[in-house]
């Protein structure tokens, strides 16, 4: 079912801010709006590229694993990121799972229609192209950032990420268990289960409900 909510919701997505309220509402026309509970796999590694898919509402994780069967989270999402982008070029296979860790609400956008109407538009896809740019330079900085910090390091700047400010000032992250934090910085469950325990006793963050709340500046070093 194609979607027809008037709110010009991509306009909130990075990817299309740039572009006029004309074209959004057209590119937002060939989208289809689902829903998807808590523990469900949007795609999976290995599946077909086909959409692109923009998070509306929810908190998702985006995984790969090894011959194993080792899970390793590359990226937590929230409202307003986006994946997939890469099926609007080229349909390779996808190169990770995305599984919801709340109830999610999101925006699929077919690589086909789209691609059929930038060939009708071209002019968008030169206001998409710088986009996509930073966010790969976004990610290639990430990459060497993480790549020199030690385990702490690593656990605090997932923290600092996925925090937010909500209405009443308080900045607290998502719903995260240390299993997801660990899998996320590629170390054992009791040792981000330590780094947190100390890092609440000595009144940096609190837990609840597996919300963590940022009470005040982080330690540079543990």
């Amino acid at each position: 079912m194609k979607n027809t909510d008037s709110e010009l919701f991509l306009k909130q997505i990075h990817l299309f801010s740039s572009i006029s309220d004309e074209h959004i509402i057209a590119i937002q026309e060939l989208t289809v709006i689902r829903e998807y509970k808590k523990n469900t796999f949007v795609v999976t590694q290995g599946d077909d590229s086909q959409s692109l898919y923009l998070v509306l509402s929810g908190h998702l994780k985006v995984v790969v694993n090894d011959d194993n069967g080792k899970e390793m989270i590359q990226k937590f999402m929230q409202t307003r990121d986006y994946f997939g982008e890469l099926a609007l070029f080229d349909p390779a296979p996808r190169s990770a799972s995305v599984m919801t860790l709340d109830n999610s609400r999101l925006a699929i956008l077919p690589a086909r229609e789209f691609m059929d109407y930038l060939h009708q538009e071209p002019q968008i896809a030169l206001s998409i192209l710088p986009s996509l740019a930073q966010r790969t330079r976004m990610l290639s900085e990430h990459i060497s950032k993480l790549a020199l910090l030690d385990t702490y390091g690593r656990v605090a700047n997932i923290l600092q990420e996925q925090s937010k400010e909500n209405e009443e000032g308080i900045r607290m992250t998502p719903k995260l268990t240390h299993q997801d934090i660990a899998n996320a910085v590629g170390a054992s469950r009791e040792m981000v289960t330590k780094i947190l325990k100390e890092l609440k006793i000595g009144n940096y963050i609190d837990i609840v409900n597996k919300q963590i709340i940022i009470n005040r500046e982080l330690p540079k070093h543990w």
